[in-house]
């Protein structure tokens, strides 16, 4: 023992609680518990407030109670049952006191037992490794492992030793905190100890290895098991295969299925949907498939859970006649759908754009005897404001309070994104007010919907109100709730204090991504202040973020349109140096400013580099230089561009005939501009029939 209590990790835990334990049992104050006032207030006040009214029943004669039914006991007859137990004379004996709190534990009353508990050494009554065991317990249930590591220290000095329950059940309540390194000393501590785990201890260490992201340690702890002479039994073995699935690790699972068929150990239904749905999110549904066969043949019946896996996976590649004989098949096999299977087929309608489908289907759920729940609401009235029928998604959200079906999170934030897409600010604005009177805490991205969807409208001062008010309540804003309130400053040229957000957000240690960069880059590039938006870039740099052909667009678009040709093109050659390939609306940004100031020779050299990059001009980078020959007087040049339209096999818009024809009106040609406006009438025509 000593040597865990040198361990950092364990005296993190263990310490200070101990340290006020040893005091108090020094003074004769509760030697289990740690006598924190606000401790056993809490759990006095739960016990005392949830008792019923009715009148406690009478221990039995062998020391135990009676109930109200068979399976259940009020808090009330429990403590009733506990004074009569401890009033009796003689006294029943610590195994009766251990049952009674153990049956109460089962039903979840941890409070009680912890209270009980200290009631015991109020009276005199001698704990025993079991009983404190079953308060160890509760204490790790109720979340404050901290003392249940103080009761377990203090078993040392009471001269009771713990057994493999008492450290296994100390191991699961440090893996539920996430303390996994407590957990593994606690297991060597153990094996010091003397004691040999069991396939229980280590289940439960490999499950809290497993939950935390440690699968190869929990392989080693698997293989150390055997070594031990432990044997695996299914829940060891799915664990690990459900582990490897989730990473990704499919093949290594399947040779522990293998190995544990081969050992005679029966796989079942969770083995089989943990591999099933791993192969499913790798996107080998073949192989999925097949195993589902396989499964069937070893003799292994599927569930519910393995043919929503697999009608799932079929919707999401668009497969919906599979998906419909699988569920076919799921009926004919005597497995009622649930509510998780309809919501995936809803979901699958949904996403290959059969909405009336989904809506019909929703409607007949109850029909077949499947009420549907608030997931399934939610992906109606997802896809229905997608499809900007927010008002019929409206109609599903009442119907959803009308049959007491409360709304979430998400189904309010995904009624505010359908409102402020559309612009509807007055009506997201009251839909927010009501979510919150019906007690639904708007989240993060609740409340960045409603930034957005402000500074979409230009209302920054209410988007900021909204921001404010989110910092308040607590919530704490993401990059992305920043990069809107960004937004809406630049959108309104406010570059000050869009700069105070950017530098608020840094300061919270929310660090700004390339999307960040390229909203305050394209506010400065807005307001004319192009050194602002190139020191952004060179902060880039510094950041280690790398610019995108965004931020490089429009740097360079603002460059080219204050006149700073050279600026402009110096850029897109750094950004061609550093691997970055221009793409169409680069090229165009740059053809455009430069034949807008006259820079025609340099367009046309532009314009030819784009032959040797392999890369095709479009109809807007011919029309943009042909209209800057025009305006350069270079008629020639600019009836060349024209005809290699038709030899590219391009077909001219109207904005291009009409730039064509302009142009030749400039020049006094009007024959050859009647003609080219006929053609256009007659390409027009012909393209109308």
């Amino acid at each position: 023992m000593m040597m865990l209590m040198r361990n950092s990790a364990f005296r993190a835990i263990a310490s200070s609680a101990i340290w006020v334990l040893q005091q108090h049992m020094e003074m004769g104050i509760f030697p289990l518990l740690p006598y924190f006032p606000s401790f056993l207030f809490f759990h006095h006040h739960r016990i005392t407030t949830s008792t019923s009214t009715k009148n406690p029943s009478l221990p039995k004669k062998n020391g135990g109670f009676a109930s109200n039914s068979s399976n259940t006991i009020s808090v009330d007859d429990a403590l009733a049952s506990f004074y009569r137990m401890a009033r009796m004379n003689p006294r029943p004996s610590i195994v009766e006191f251990g049952k009674f709190l153990g049956s109460i534990a089962k039903m979840k009353h941890y409070s009680t037992v912890v209270y009980l508990c200290n009631q015991m050494d109020l009276f005199g009554v001698t704990h025993t490794v079991y009983s404190l065991n079953i308060l160890i317990n509760c204490l790790c249930r109720l979340n404050h492992v901290d003392f249940a590591v103080s009761v377990w220290g203090k078993m040392f000095k009471l001269g009771i030793q713990p057994d493999v329950i008492t450290f296994t059940t100390l191991i699961n309540g440090v893996c539920d905190e996430g303390k996994i390194k407590v957990a593994v000393e606690l297991y060597n501590e153990m094996v010091r100890s003397g004691h040999e785990p069991d396939v229980i201890s280590y289940n439960t260490l490999i499950n809290g290895l497993c939950n935390s992201g440690n699968t190869n340690m929990a392989v080693h702890v698997f293989k150390k098991m055997e070594q031990n002479g432990c044997k695996p039994n299914v829940v060891t073995y799915n664990t690990i295969i459900d582990s490897l699935c989730k990473d990704r690790l499919v093949n290594d699972a399947m040779d522990f299925l293998s190995e544990m068929v081969g050992r005679g150990i029966p796989p079942d239904a969770i083995t089989y949907n943990s591999i099933v749905h791993g192969l499913c999110c790798l996107g080998q549904l073949n192989e999925a498939t097949r195993l589902f066969k396989r499964m069937e043949q070893n003799g292994c019946k599927p569930d519910v859970v393995t043919y929503n896996i697999i009608i799932n996976s079929l919707y999401k590649d668009s497969l919906v006649n599979d998906a419909a004989d699988f569920l076919s098949e799921m009926v004919d096999q005597g497995i009622p759908p649930d509510v998780v299977t309809y919501t995936t087929i809803l979901h699958g309608l949904c996403c290959l754009g059969q909405l009336n489908e989904a809506i019909r289907l929703f409607k007949k759920m109850e029909q077949k005897g499947c009420k549907p729940d608030v997931v399934a609401y939610n992906t109606i009235i997802d896809s229905l404001c997608k499809d900007r029928l927010v008002n019929d998604a409206m109609e599903f959200l009442s119907e959803m309070v009308d049959r007491g079906i409360p709304p979430n999170a998400v189904t309010y934030s995904t009624m505010l994104h359908g409102f402020c897409n559309l612009g509807q600010l007055d009506e997201a604005t009251q839909l927010f007010k009501e979510m919150v009177g019906r007690n639904v805490m708007p989240n993060t991205l609740t409340f960045t919907i409603l930034v957005d969807g402000l500074c979409q409208e230009g209302m920054v001062s209410e988007a900021r109100w909204v921001f404010e008010t989110m910092t308040e309540k607590g919530v704490e804003p993401n990059i992305y709730t920043y990069n809107a309130l960004m937004n809406g400053y630049c959108l309104r040229c406010k570059m000050n204090e869009a700069r105070k957000v950017f530098e608020n957000m840094v300061g919270k240690g929310c660090a700004p991504d390339v999307h960040s960069y390229n909203i305050l880059i394209n506010g400065y590039c807005n307001s004319r202040r192009m050194d602002k938006a190139k020191a952004l870039l060179t902060q880039m740099s510094v950041k280690k973020l790398t610019p995108n052909t965004v931020t490089y667009n429009t740097i360079m678009k603002g460059l080219c349109y204050v006149g700073r040709l050279l600026d402009a093109q110096d850029l897109f050659k750094k950004m061609c140096s550093s691997g970055m390939l221009p793409t169409l609306m680069t090229y165009s940004i740059l053809l455009n400013g430069l034949c807008k100031h006259g820079h025609l020779d340099e367009a046309l050299k532009l314009f030819k580099s784009m032959k040797e990059k392999k890369l095709e001009p479009d109809i807007i980078l011919y029309t943009i230089l042909i209209e800057g020959m025009f305006i350069g007087g270079k008629l020639e040049v600019a009836k060349g561009l024209f005809s290699k339209l038709s030899a590219n096999g391009i077909r001219p818009p109207e904005r291009t005939y009409n730039v064509m024809i302009k142009g030749f009106l400039k020049e006094g040609l009007s024959d050859e501009a009647y003609e080219l406006f006929r053609k256009s009438k007659m390409m027009k025509h012909n393209a109308i029939i």
